[in-house]
């Protein structure tokens, strides 16, 4: 199955319909599989007095507070069913990230059957009891997350029949994340100890390391987007933009095509090559019928139409039954 290459648009709409709209054009434009927003109630999700992080008070208005940078930002429900019909019409999957079960549940009800949830809420254990009872799909991104943590979300799932619907993204809760810490080799370790299907949620600049996860194995790849990184708004900063996200995904893509099935065969484009550059065996000098064959008498020259030089040991010590020219390939009826 291809890897499915999320466009997380998230809050990158800056509260506008018409600016979510034209994100959710350009990721199909770019080829991404999938166009992500975010889903909650600032009301739920941020007491009045929960501080900005430090990346966000970089990335937005450092006197506005947590709750109202959020409150901003808000999706209503009638913009989700616009943005969830607008996307069927391009043709591109809509996704969100619900921040409570509340949120999930209105998700479920509108229709998604591929739920994100957020690094944070992986410890939010209502949601997951809502979210592995609907036994859809869902990515879990593991930022921040202990092994413990991870395996205890996990049980939920299990317990309600669902685990092999989940899939854990390696993550780095970061804006933008260090190349240092990424640790995509961690993938495989999450993939060995939980037995369940693993990808990447990308947040450091750049493109490199989404490809990596690609030849590492990531079945799903995660990278925000936007349309403008210098616009306001806490995630615009760590986003690609459209021409970045066509690069990430012709890359992937790419990779895809080249890691192949893992058989290792002749290709059919090898096969002028191994004629000719593979070496044959032939005379080292003019050989007279009659004569013993000696490691000395034999030469390995291109092209590779003849015995095969590994042969040489076959040879050694028979009779040559006709006379052959230096340089002569030698075959096997040429001895007894």
């Amino acid at each position: 199955m291809p890897i499915r290459i999320i466009a997380e648009i998230g809050v990158n709409h800056n509260g506008s319909i018409d600016m979510a709209c034209e994100l959710i054009r350009n990721a199909k434009g770019c080829g991404a599989d999938i166009a992500k927003f975010q889903t909650f109630s600032a009301d739920r999700l941020a007491a009045w007095n929960t501080p900005k992080v430090p990346y966000q008070l970089r990335t937005s208005d450092p006197e506005e507070s947590h709750y109202d940078m959020l409150k901003k930002l808000e999706l209503s429900r009638e913009d989700h069913g616009e943005l969830n019909r607008y996307c069927e019409k391009l043709g591109i999957e809509f996704c969100s990230t619900p921040y409570s079960r509340e949120d999930a549940e209105f998700l479920y009800e509108l229709g998604v059957r591929t739920f994100k949830v957020a690094s944070a809420d992986i410890v939010d254990r209502t949601l997951h009891e809502f979210l592995a009872s609907t036994g859809c799909e869902c990515i879990v991104a593991t930022g921040m997350a202990t092994l413990d943590e991870i395996a205890a979300t996990l049980d939920i799932y299990e317990r309600n029949g669902s685990r092999e619907k989940v899939i854990l993204l390696q993550c780095v809760s970061a804006y933008p994340a260090e190349l240092a810490d990424v640790n995509l080799r961690a993938m495989n370790l999450l993939r060995e100890r939980f037995q369940v299907r693993v990808g990447f949620s990308d947040h450091t600049r750049g493109c490199a390391c989404a490809v990596a996860a690609a030849a590492l194995g990531a079945e799903v790849i995660e990278k925000h987007f936007t349309l403008d990184p210098s616009l306001p708004g806490p995630d615009h900063a760590a986003s690609v933009t459209p021409v970045e996200l066509t690069e990430l995904v012709q890359s992937i893509r790419a990779v895809e095509l080249a890691l192949g099935d893992g058989v290792k065969r002749i290709c059919s484009a090898e096969e002028a090559m191994r004629g000719v550059s593979r070496k044959s065996i032939v005379a080292a000098r003019d050989l007279m019928a009659g004569e013993v064959i000696s490691m000395a008498d034999l030469a390995f020259r291109r092209p590779g139409t003849g015995l095969s030089p590994m042969r040489y040991p076959e040879l050694v010590g028979l009779q040559l039954r006709v006379s052959l020219r230096a340089g002569e390939p030698l075959q096997r009826e040429h001895l007894r």
